[in-house]
């Protein structure tokens, strides 16, 4: 068959692109061995804790192994490093290419499309349109803007002078691990977006590798914001989003967008966004605020519901823009260290156990020896101390190994870190001890539920009038971003400082620096 010239032209663009994702090995590799980092990673750390580890150690395991996909994605493209990671998340199909489309102006990113192709993408601002993949061989693929839909629709379905298909189409978003999107369309100097394929269970239809809950989960929980999109035809928010937030770490500010809200007219709009934030609230969930979008505001003929709509789309951009101001300061050492810290408390207490097991028997045993009792029947309790003393010997020896793993995985990524200029102050353990830390309203109502307690209202009211117009200085949770702005912001109205001398989570290697500054104010 005969082509046209055009046709040709398009076949061997196709041709060239398919070549170019495919590509094992294209000279544009690593610039840092990561060999050593991924051996303890993906051998070291299953090998020793394989035997023994906490019931959560798959879902540690698999933040941890996400949170080094994130330091991997910094280190391939640079232009990651010092950005806040603003994470799109929500189920598939939510609309978070179309958000972002709208954000920028311009239709950059493909939306519809099918989850098995999608590709995790992420945004930063650039002086001009670059686009580069990673594919599955690790090699940097350089791409144009107009290959992301391609990738994603699928491409190659070319149709010649008599409109006959030359060749059918087809998608390679299964080849690519991340895209990373440098454009001046991209309004915010601080930011980087990420946009996610969304979550889905490995029972539903729209369920792939790419969009596995774990794997989902791990992304958005290394991330420094979420924007999570509800769909407004949904009606509220489901069940299964509400379980899959409660998973995701409380201290990353969360801002719920009511997305598609063209589709509702304005009182069931504002029904749907007020039944939201009562789950939220009755579910224990923080969350920023609940804001309605859509990308197609143009289409709304009512006025009211448009204006109430546009109102909410500059409250997101506000928003936006207040985490773009925020200094960003590297948690990839604190969020490594969580299944470290997680799983030594995990052999301590186990440790613990076993010993207060140990005692038991031993004095059990030297009762029933001073009692004259027949060996055979303290022979059972004798191997159960010797099971006792093993479990104690492995677990012992388990901790000691997981220390040393501990050691061994910061030096290695501590001096990766400094050849590529990422952050990395090792956090001490008490810094992740606000993890663990409950509301104390929330121990208080456990406890009235347990004890069957009814508050009296009458002490309520008082203690409302008494405190009514009193603002808390610090009302965010410790150690999360939102507590650390805050406390940031008071600091600097007390202290002759800058935002860029604040360093929250360098508080002991920084105290006789700030004591400095008090002292001269």
């Amino acid at each position: 068959m005969a082509y046209d010239e055009e046709v040709y032209e398009k076949l061997m663009a196709n041709f060239t692109l398919l070549c170019n994702i495919i590509r094992q090995n294209n000279g544009n590799q690593l610039k840092v061995d990561l060999s050593k980092i991924e051996e303890i990673i993906n051998k070291k750390i299953p090998d020793t804790l394989k035997k023994n580890a906490p019931e959560d150690f798959y879902e540690l395991y698999t933040d941890f192994k996400s949170e080094y996909e994130k330091f991997r994605d910094f280190i391939l493209y640079d232009k990651l490093i010092g950005k806040n990671i603003v994470a799109l998340g929500g189920g598939f199909s939510s609309g978070k290419s179309s958000f972002l489309n709208a954000l920028m102006g311009k239709s950059v990113l493909p939306a519809d499309i099918d989850p098995s192709t999608s590709v995790p993408t992420y945004i930063v601002k650039g002086k001009k349109h670059e686009v580069m993949g990673i594919n599955v061989f690790d090699a940097k693929v350089s791409m144009q803007p107009r290959d992301i839909k391609k990738i994603a629709h699928g491409f190659g379905e070319l149709e010649d002078e008599e409109d006959e298909k030359v060749t059918d189409a087809v998608t390679l978003g299964h080849v690519l691990e991340n895209i990373f999107f440098s454009t001046p369309l991209h309004k915010y100097d601080n930011i980087a977006f990420l946009d996610t394929p969304g979550y889905s269970k490995p029972d539903s239809e729209k369920y792939s590798a790419k969009t596995d809950e774990q794997i989902a989960r791990g992304q958005l929980n290394s991330s420094n914001y979420i924007l999570w999109f509800v769909q407004a035809d949904a009606g509220t928010i489901t069940e299964e989003d509400i379980k899959f937030i409660k998973t995701l770490r409380e201290d990353i500010p969360k801002l719920i967008i009511v997305n598609k809200a063209d589709k509702k007219n304005l009182k069931d709009l504002q029904s749907i966004m007020e039944k939201i934030k009562a789950t939220l609230d009755l579910r224990g969930i923080r969350y920023v605020d609940v804001f309605a979008f859509t990308s197609k505001l143009e289409q709304v003929e009512d006025e009211k519901l448009q204006k109430f709509i546009e109102n909410d789309t500059e409250k997101i951009k506000k928003q936006i823009v207040q985490w773009n101001n925020h200094i960003y300061e590297s948690n990839f050492a604190r969020n490594f260290k969580v299944l470290f810290v997680r799983c030594k408390e995990f052999y301590e207490d186990e440790i613990d156990e076993e010993g207060r097991k140990l005692t038991r028997l031993n004095t059990s045993i030297t009762k029933l020896s001073a009692e004259d009792i027949d060996s055979e029947i303290l022979e059972p309790l004798q191997l159960m101390v010797k099971d006792a003393q093993k479990n104690v010997n492995e677990l012992k020896d388990i901790s000691k190994k997981l220390k040393e793993l501990q050691d061994e995985f910061f030096t290695e990524i501590k001096y990766i870190s400094d050849i590529v200029g990422i952050a990395m102050p090792e956090p001490s353990e008490i810094d992740l001890l606000t993890d663990k830390v409950k509301n104390p309203l929330q121990l208080l109502e456990e406890y009235k539920k347990a004890k069957g307690i009814r508050t009296d209202s009458s002490i309520t009211d008082m203690l409302c009038n008494m405190f009514e117009g009193v603002k808390p200085v610090i009302n965010k949770k410790a150690g999360g971003s939102e507590y650390a702005k805050e406390l940031a912001d008071v600091m600097m109205e007390v202290c002759d400082i800058t935002p860029e001398q604040i360093h929250i989570n360098d508080v002991y290697k920084n105290s006789k620096e700030y004591a400095e500054l008090m002292k001269q104010n």
